[in-house]
């Protein structure tokens, strides 16, 4: 999947900023946005086999593998603290080439 009109997003709301690796590539991803105003989250080497991935389903599946741990704790965070609470437990989260390919280092 190409996105020709992605933009580098500004500071706001990205859950996984900073947590985000490109498996292939071992670099941090880039939290941007189409001119749609969808978010995602891509790699910052052109040559990368891993495509731009959505923003908002991989910040699902990583909130909901954080919540299948710590079980009720974590359903009653506000999604305003979602962040900090991640930054503070995630060293990062390696994804590959598909979303579900997802690995956790914790801290």
């Amino acid at each position: 999947m190409d996105f020709p009109i992605v933009k580098r997003a500004t500071p706001g709301r990205y859950l996984l900023r900073g947590l985000l690796s490109c498996g292939p590539c071992d670099e941090l991803l880039i939290p941007s946005f189409s001119s749609s105003g969808r978010r995602y989250y891509g790699c910052p080497r052109r040559q990368c086999p891993r495509p731009w991935i959505p923003a908002e389903q991989t910040e699902q599946l990583v909130w909901a593998h954080f919540a299948s741990m710590h079980g009720a704790a974590a359903r009653d965070v506000p999604n305003d603290q979602r962040q900090a609470i991640l930054t503070a437990v995630l060293a990062r989260v390696s994804i590959g080439v598909r979303i579900a390919d997802l690995r956790y280092h914790w801290r």
